[in-house]
């Protein structure tokens, strides 16, 4: 199925609108906003956004949906019954908060159901509806007779999947497979003010079987009973979907280049913060996320998980937690710009400018970084490996700035990944950050035979259509080819997690602020997600077709009749009937063909028990046969499904806050212009080591943190997180605009700090030639921790020359001191200006010139002086012989013999 980019724009128009009013609020122009704290309700209102980021009253938080899939008329395991016939019950629970200044009254809770997604591509559309659209409906049950401000009070709301045998209470209605929007709507009374609507909250929940009474009755809601038997005879294997699962392993930049020497001899791995650190404790992030794989992978069924899963590594992450275990100091430095070192700041008299602090255990930090590389080689040891672009490097300003060691170092790291963790990543595969990737981009950065795994919202066919899922040859290319992923999951993965985004690919009209619904709610969206294409074959097989009114009599609805039907009465159980056939084109058809390919965003803000929880409903769909495990090399060697397609210079047509340049007004130049400029800074140090010292070796450790600051500067982590998503007014990346900011503006004072280290010292402001041919003394100091090689240009008047003093090397952390043979023809005590500047070997500018004034024609004089001087001592000396051969005694040889 393929769909118009230009349908999106259109549906693009009403957010854009409802976020016009943000753009005219004077307060969001003058600093970023990177919460959901940081909007007014007044503000919200005016938006109009739904769901309200800011509620004027209370908050209502969903933390649970029990259970997390229907299927089997099973919760996992046995079914604890709900009714006394056995219907299973969905329940809700969460949070009811009073954020305002003002006491409720009568707060009540009830639980809503919307109508179910049309397909796959649709599941997350209703997380924008309003309430109205929520039309079966429970009864309000009441939580707290009172909530002052501040307070908190839980509630839990249970519904029956479907009508119960002979009961009259109100159910979900969930009589058929789909993936249904919850909503749970909160009305209360503001003390002094009429009843209202105060706040809802939605999630989704995803119903592979629709559930079947089990005709017992006696049973309380307690119970453990056993499923109930199928409506019909099993047929043959299920139609399974494929899954293909990247799994990511990258950490936000937080790394910053120190100045070489600056902090001592020895190299640094510096960092603007510690979370990095707490990342890799044994509680961390980086640690939950290696942990819920292997857990998932050692359980039963999990070989084939891990056969569908791939590690997608980060080689910044991994060469920087490399070096931590290893040893290396780690510093900690708010990176507001060069720290000074002590004796430059005795210098300059700068004072009040701090050092670095060090972590309390070092060695604790250490231990944490070994432990870590360990598990994650015995996580990727024998499976799938894959590289990602080092630190989330943006490729499409990679691209711009055209440079070969900045492309090197984004992309080409898979050989550090192989002697880091003992796994050779897949080669010749580029998976983009942000999900995208435009055809400039993939022209400067792919080569033959390469494929981009990208967002299908990337792509288009020939006819400038968007493709369904799959993969796409890319036209005029020489094998280039793009394995795409369905923008629906890929959204709904990027929305999980501490900070969720909306990536660039995102249905527009789909885009909300995410911080509006719990982190649970937004995991149980994921889950939904990942499960619909499973609703798309089961709507397609013949148990499930026809009108609603068909299935409703047929409420078995199991995916193992995507295969083909059952067998007739008196007919072998074994015996193997016609697979269903699926019209090309089709939902099914697409999620039988090319499945589930999981791709959450690069630096998944997630925690261990979340990333566990989805593993494990993928795992049951592996071990119920619903989904097969397809590995990654697998998609990759597969055949193209869209010939002749294409990379869309834009993937959805509607405003992207995180392609906004920061410094798109400055006269400093852009943020290409600003990185080229970094990166001439960073060749110049380069060029200045010298080869020929066998010290010069460990250059390369104090100067690559340098280059992969570049990369780091231009991350594309957090571009799109904040705010609704749609408009910059509502603060949508100001966080990483910011950090692009300084980060560059870091990387600038560092590179030139590190310059300054090599630099002249004059001998004093004047320098008095004692004759015509007197040289001139200068200092050639060397404050890096490498051996370099300078030159010395020198500029002098017609009537002053000075030698050329050519190439000169400097040992590490020393100085030399040169005489610069010179000659004056100038006359009369003349002063002239004579300057020296030092330049690279290969002649770039390393200092600015150093001007000496140099004081000349005054021999003359000196000579008289002299000579006077030597006439005198000839005249005494002849007159103390004379007297000394006729007697006569000097009155200083007074008491000597004669």
């Amino acid at each position: 199925m393929t769909r118009s980019p230009g349908a999106r724009v259109i549906r693009a128009l009403v957010p854009v609108t409802l976020s016009a009013a943000l753009a005219a609020a004077p307060l969001w122009g003058v600093s970023p906003i990177p919460s959901a704290q940081a909007i007014t309700p007044e503000q919200a209102t005016a938006a109009g956004y739904i769901p309200n980021p800011a509620p004027a009253f209370a908050r209502i938080a969903i933390d649970e949906v029990t259970p997390r899939v229907l299927a089997d008329n099973t919760s996992g395991g046995g079914m604890a019954a709900g009714t006394e016939s056995g219907v299973p019950v969905v329940t809700v629970s969460g949070t009811v908060t009073n954020v305002g200044d003002t006491p409720l009254e009568a707060v009540d809770v009830r639980l809503q159901r919307g109508p179910r997604a049309a397909d796959a591509s649709a599941a997350r559309d209703a997380l924008v509806w309003s309430e109205p659209s929520f039309g079966v409906r429970g009864e309000f049950v009441r939580v707290s007779e009172s909530l002052a401000p501040g307070e908190s009070v839980p509630f839990s709301l249970s519904m029956p999947a479907s009508a119960v045998p002979g009961g009259t209470d109100p159910d979900l209605q969930l009589t058929e497979p789909g993936v249904y929007p919850l909503l749970v709507n909160l009305n209360g009374t503001p003390q002094g003010a009429a009843p209202a609507r105060l706040d809802d909250a939605r999630t989704l929940l995803p119903v592979l079987e629709a559930p079947r009474p089990s005709g017992l009755s006696g049973i309380d809601d307690d119970d453990e009973i056993a499923p109930a038997p199928p409506a019909v005879t099993p047929g043959p294997a299920p139609a399974s979907v494929p899954l293909t699962i990247l799994w990511p392993l990258a950490s936000a930049p937080t790394r910053i280049a120190a100045v070489p020497g600056a902090d001592g001899p020895d190299p640094v791995v510096m960092l603007t913060n510690g979370s990095l650190l707490d990342e890799l404790s044994d509680t961390g992030r980086l640690t939950g996320l290696v942990r819920a794989a292997d857990e998932a992978f050692s359980g039963p069924g999990g070989q084939e998980l891990r056969r569908a899963t791939c590690l997608a590594v980060d080689p910044d992450l991994v060469g920087t937690v490399s070096q931590i275990a290893d040893g290396r100091t780690v510093l900690i430095d708010d990176g507001n710009g060069p720290v000074v070192p002590e004796e430059e700041r005795s210098r300059s008299g700068r004072e009040g400018e701090r050092r670095p602090s060090t972590p309390a255990d070092p060695g604790s930090i250490a231990a944490d970084a070994g432990r870590w590389l360990d598990e994650l080689r015995a996580l990727a040891d024998g499976g799938c490996v894959v590289a990602l672009p080092a630190a989330q490097a943006d490729l499409e300003t990679v691209a711009e700035v055209g440079s070969p060691d900045l492309t090197r170092a984004a992309l080409d790291r898979g050989e550090m990944i192989e002697r880091i963790i003992g796994v050779e990543p897949l080669p010749n595969v580029l998976v983009p950050a942000s999900g995208t990737l435009t055809p400039d981009a993939a022209t400067a950065l792919t080569g033959q035979g390469s494929t981009a795994i990208v967002a299908a919202a990337s792509t288009r066919t020939d006819t400038g259509l968007v493709p369904p899922p799959g993969m796409v040859g890319l036209a005029g290319t020489p094998g280039e080819r793009a394995l795409t992923y369905s923008d629906t999951v890929g959204s709904a993965l990027a929305a999980t997690g501490e900070v969720p985004e909306n990536p660039r690919y995102s249905d527009p009209t789909t885009r909300y602020w995410l911080t509006a619904d719990s982190a649970q709610a937004r995991l149980q969206d994921a889950r939904a997600s990942l499960l619909a294409p499973l609703v798309d074959v089961a709507d397609a097989t013949p148990s499930n077709a026809g009108s609603p009114g068909d299935r409703a009599a047929n409420p078995a609805g199991t995916l193992a009749d995507a295969a083909g039907a059952a067998p007739a009465a008196g007919e072998d159980a074994s015996d193997t009937s016609e697979p269903t056939t699926f019209v090309p084109g089709t939902p099914a058809a697409e999620a039988v063909e090319q499945g589930v390919l999981a791709v959450p965003p690069q630096v998944w803000s997630i925690d261990r028990d979340s990333a566990g929880s989805l593993l494990e409903t993928l795992d049951e769909q592996l071990s119920a046969g619903r989904m097969r495990a397809t590995p990654l090399p697998d998609r990759l060697s597969g055949p193209v499904t869209v010939p002749d397609g294409s990379l869309a210079p834009d993937p959805t047509g509607a405003t992207d806050p995180g392609e906004v340049d920061p410094f798109a007004q400055d006269p400093g130049g852009s943020t290409a212009q600003r990185l080229t400029a970094a990166l001439d800074g960073i060749g110049t140090l380069r060029s200045l080591v010298d080869t020929s010292d066998p010290t010069s070796s460990g250059a390369a450790d104090h100067l690559d943190p340098l280059l992969g600051d570049a990369l780091r500067a231009i991350s594309a982590t957090g571009r799109r997180a904040g705010g609704d998503g749609v408009t910059v007014e509502s603060g949508t990346g100001s966080a990483a605009r910011l950090r692009i900011v300084n980060r560059l503006d870091r990387l600038r004072d560092t590179i030139d700090a590190s310059l300054a280290r090599v630099d002249l010292l004059p001998p004093g402001s004047v320098f008095t030639m004692a004759s015509p041919n007197s040289p001139l003394l200068l200092v050639i100091r060397n404050g890096l921790p490498f051996p370099v090689r300078v030159d010395v240009d020198v500029a002098a008047p017609e009537d002053l020359h000075v030698d050329p003093v050519g190439t000169v090397q400097l040992p590490t952390a020393g100085s030399r001191t040169l005489q610069a043979p010179t000659q004056s023809d100038a006359g009369g005590g003349a002063r002239r200006a004579v300057s020296f500047a030092l330049t690279t070997p290969d002649g770039r500018p390393l200092s600015q010139p150093v001007e000496l004034s140099v004081q000349t024609g005054g021999y003359p004089v000196a000579q008289g002086f002299a000579l006077a001087a030597a006439a005198l001592a000839l005249v005494l000396g002849g007159r103390r012989y004379l007297r000394y051969r006729r007697g006569i005694l000097d009155p200083a040889d007074e008491g000597h013999r004669p």
